[in-house]
């Protein structure tokens, strides 16, 4: 007598498990990868703020944080405290610090630009955007939120 077949074979099972793994592993993370980027970059740019303050206060010099769409930059202000277009050097790469965007992340910035004075203090409140999410310099206190 011939049975028929009712169900799958283990072999069968477990190459389909198998294909499902290996295309959930190379399509899963594209789903996210703008979202994963922004996050990454807007930790970069809260940094990169911090970074002039403490160089600002380090240096007793003005420093400005200068915004574009694609990208952060941050320059030496001279003592009235005005822009000078002297480049701050990131120490880590022997550059001018600059932090371009990823593709398809914008940045903006209230007031563009803004400044830190020698004690750390920003020269008014700033809010920055980086692909929706907000940075906010606190006005009193320069504290980088």
């Amino acid at each position: 007598m011939k049975r028929s077949a009712l169900g799958f074979t283990l072999a069968e099972l477990v190459i389909v498990i198998v294909i499902a793994a290996i295309l959930a592993a190379v399509a899963i993370p594209q789903f996210n990868l703008r979202e994963i980027d922004a996050t990454w970059f807007q930790e970069q740019v809260r940094s990169g703020i911090r970074y002039a303050q403490r160089t600002a206060v380090a240096q007793r010099r003005c420093v400005f944080v200068s915004v574009t769409p694609t990208q952060l930059s941050l320059l030496y202000g001279d003592a009235s405290c005005a822009i000078t277009g002297a480049a701050v050097r990131d120490l880590a790469k022997d550059q001018a610090f600059v932090l371009s965007a990823p593709t398809g992340i914008t940045l903006t910035a209230a007031p563009n630009p803004f400044s830190f004075n020698g004690l750390g203090q920003p020269s008014a409140a700033a809010t920055v955007g980086v692909a929706g999410k907000t940075i906010i310099v606190n006005a009193e206190s320069g504290y980088v939120q």
